[in-house]
């Protein structure tokens, strides 16, 4: 008997072929979703863009501190002490016998570090490059999620169109079944015939309902991403039949260029190197003396000398003081540190030249399967065009008794597969040259102050 071609597992392998790469709120209420909403709400929603906003925030923090430390500190302490039996009396400091003694003492003090080797400074700095690069690096995964959202998208418009394209594929078997059901009843059909359209009819309504059930699939995959719950009443937009192709001239390289001056990715990188370069100075400056100044208030009171008040008044110290610390030997603690930020220093000079490289790699691969996407679908078109005449043909030919039900399904599942092709093409080429438009920039989002 006739070898069926899988139509439905050919439709399965090239949307996922083609869409590869994809990684409590109110319910989404409205009629139609655009690709623009939806990628606004995945940037204000989606729970890995919230983590890179809130690591900015945080990194922020961390800014703000290093600036504070160079300030001076300031600390109060107040203490109260309660001594029975053998005791010192704290102005004569001589042994006092079976006695109960109050007293109490309050200072205030603070200190500032007048010289480091510059390592407050150093850290300033390198927190400095720390935040920017984080808040590229959210930047970076804003423009990552728009277009992980709109590989998304694409797929349930794809999966969509293939629902219909179905449909209407099982529309056409179902008026064959119709008319051969007639013919069998009067005896005037091949039963060979009649019985391999109802098998073939029942092939394409499986395939429909699995193509439906790719499209539920791809739906809530979208829903996933924009952080909602799943609406099945949510319509999508349709694009224009062909995607706008703005930048057939660049190079592989231009758009290389482009993409690094545009996109955070690079800058993201070169910051954490600049990071690492500061983060090795604020270790070398531990190598350095330290200075330091302290002053303070201090005083006392003793519980039956008279008023608390008038104590702590007559009893004022004063105390003013600088400390310098040299470094002699700690174990090697410094040189050990400096040695890790060198470590750190060569491992982000690494990740920045691998972030180059893959950006120089993604963006020239973006232009080749620009280029193939096209060439596919315009071959596709013209074999489209080509089986659609053999099909009606065929057609012809079946309904006049001239071939057999083996034929007819052979040109019938030809024109399928290869409509089913062109539809995920057509798709693949609105993906392809968005992939491009991203790397070109023309992708635009908010930018972080």
């Amino acid at each position: 008997m006739f070898n069926r071609i899988r139509y439905i597992s050919c439709i399965r392998s090239l949307i996922l072929g083609a869409m590869a790469g994809l990684t409590t709120l109110p319910a989404f209420a409205q009629d139609t979703l655009s690709l623009e909403q939806a990628i606004e709400l995945a940037l204000e929603q989606n729970l890995e863009v919230q983590q890179s906003r809130i690591q900015t925030q945080s990194q922020a923090i961390d800014l703000r501190q290093a600036k504070n430390d160079l300030l001076p500190d300031l600390n109060a302490r107040l203490g109260h002490s309660f001594e029975v039996g053998r005791v010192i009396d704290p102005e004569t400091n001589q042994y006092l016998n079976n006695v109960t003694n109050r007293y109490g003492n309050q200072s205030v003090s603070s200190s500032l570090v007048l010289f480091d080797g510059l390592r407050m400074f150093h850290n300033i700095t390198q927190q400095a490059y720390a935040y920017r690069a984080t808040q590229l690096d959210e930047q970076y995964a804003r423009e990552q999620m728009a277009l992980t959202v709109t590989r998304a998208y694409i797929q349930a418009l794809a999966a969509r169109d293939v629902v219909a394209q179905a449909d209407s594929l099982a529309a056409v078997t179902r008026r064959q079944v119709e008319r051969s059901t007639l013919l069998f009843d009067q005896g005037a059909s091949n039963p060979g015939d009649y019985y391999d359209l109802k098998g073939q009819y029942a092939n394409d309504l499986n395939n429909l309902n699995e193509a439906r059930n790719q499209l539920n699939e791809a739906l809530i995959a979208l829903f996933r991403l924009i952080n909602l719950p799943y609406n099945a009443e949510t319509r999508l937009v349709s694009f224009q039949e062909l995607p706008m192709t703005a930048n057939d001239a660049l190079t592989g390289e231009q758009l290389y260029q482009i993409a690094s001056d545009r996109l955070g990715v690079i800058k993201a990188a070169e910051n954490w190197t600049k990071r690492a370069q500061f983060g090795l100075k604020a270790a070398r400056s531990s190598y350095f003396p330290s200075l330091s100044m302290g002053a303070g208030l201090s005083s006392s009171y003793i519980h039956g000398n008279g008023a608390y008040i008038d104590q702590v008044r007559d009893r004022i110290g004063q105390n003013l003081g600088f400390t310098l610390s040299i470094p002699i030997l700690n174990r090697l603690q410094v040189r050990n540190n400096v040695a890790r930020a060198k470590l750190n220093l060569l491992d982000a000079e690494n990740s920045e030249q691998t972030r180059r490289n893959e950006l120089q790699q993604a963006s020239n691969q973006a232009l080749f399967n620009l280029d193939a996407a096209k060439e596919q679908y315009k071959n596709l078109v013209e074999q489209v065009e080509n089986y659609a005449e053999s099909f009606r043909i065929a057609e012809v030919r079946f309904n006049a008794g001239a071939i057999n039900s083996v034929e007819y399904l052979v040109a019938k599942n030809k024109l399928d597969n290869a409509t089913a092709n062109l539809v995920i093409a057509r798709y693949q080429w609105h993906l392809r040259q968005r992939i491009v438009d991203y790397y070109h920039g023309d992708m635009i989002l908010p930018q972080i102050d």
